[in-house]
């Protein structure tokens, strides 16, 4: 499937604002439209979008309807997605790639909006793993700006430089990947990605030692890792945390390193995205270069035309 970039934005343009995945915090979701509505014109409904169901923003059915409604409309040129959380696997089935295909707009978000980004790539339609609308009160201008330069500029260019080199070498493909639990989960799965000859990005948060062993092991075994021709890796953000009785374990990052170099691609470490503090945005879908060696992440296409 020839891969769609949706049209590109321009400042003013519709922007549909979704709540598909956990509750939304009202305090940060208002600073971020404050920094955001400047920008865009964002449309959303609040009786909506402040919904909640126990850790999920409303019903399966509300949430779907609403996501549904925004991929429909002639009028949004842009689905931002509100926060992360959890909730969008439980109504993946029902998300109506068919119209992201027929009227392609961008959709944005990271962490649990991964499992959306999966429908975006099955439809084959380009997406933004990129900072949501409650993470804008906090933004860095440069984080910003990367989220902007990627939905208003249809040129390729430098996506990351200063990687830190795990396994050196080169590699081109489409950059696929994002936060590892979730991809862990979709593996199996109609909306698993098909990863053959991609550049795989992951990032994660919150996860014991011994949990990220187990996600990176179970796409060993999945084949994934004979799948890719590249791996970049974002932010594991609290993911050092000691268990109990255990004398010196090992780090996150020790367990990234020990379970990656191994690989015979290339493997960077040290990208900006995820969910610390740095949230630069990544092409998804999109064809990419990756030189581990150098320490740098190109894009060869924009993310919009």
């Amino acid at each position: 499937m020839k891969l769609i970039r949706p049209p590109r934005l321009y400042p003013g343009d519709r922007v549909t604002v979704v709540a598909a995945s956990g509750p939304v915090n009202r305090e940060k979701f208002s600073a971020g439209v404050e920094v955001l509505g400047g920008r865009y014109d964002l449309s959303f409904d609040e009786s909506s979008l402040f919904a909640r169901k126990g850790f999920l923003a409303g019903e399966d059915a509300h949430r779907l309807d609403h996501l549904n409604a925004a991929l429909r409309d002639p009028d949004c040129r842009a689905i931002i997605l509100a926060r992360g959380g959890y909730g969008l696997t439980r109504i993946l089935p029902g998300i109506d790639g068919e119209a992201l295909r027929t009227d392609p707009k961008v959709i944005v978000g990271y962490s649990d909006v991964t499992a959306l980004l999966s429908v975006c790539i099955h439809s084959g339609v380009a997406a933004i793993h990129g900072p949501m609308v409650s993470d804008f009160g906090e933004l860095s201008e440069g984080d910003r700006d990367s989220l902007f330069n990627l939905l208003e500029n249809p040129d390729p260019g430098l996506i990351f430089a200063g990687l830190e080199t795990l396994m050196e070498g080169r590699a081109r493909g489409p950059l696929l990947g994002g936060n590892l639990e979730v991809l862990s989960r979709l593996l199996g799965t109609p909306f698993q990605p098909d990863f053959e000859g991609a550049i795989l990005f992951l990032e994660e948060v919150g996860e014991f030692p011994y949990r990220v062993d187990r996600l990176l092991t179970h796409l060993e075994m999945a084949g994934v890792f004979d799948s890719v021709s590249g791996i970049l890796i974002g932010d594991f953000t609290d993911c050092d945390e000691l268990e109990e009785g255990l004398v010196q374990p090992p780090s996150g990052r020790d367990v990234l390193v020990e379970r990656l170099e191994r690989l015979r691609v290339p493997v960077a470490l040290g990208g900006a995205f995820g969910h610390g503090d740095r949230k630069r945005s990544l092409p998804v879908g999109v064809p990419v270069e990756l030189d581990a060696g150098q320490g740098v992440l190109t894009a060869i296409e924009g993310a919009v035309s």
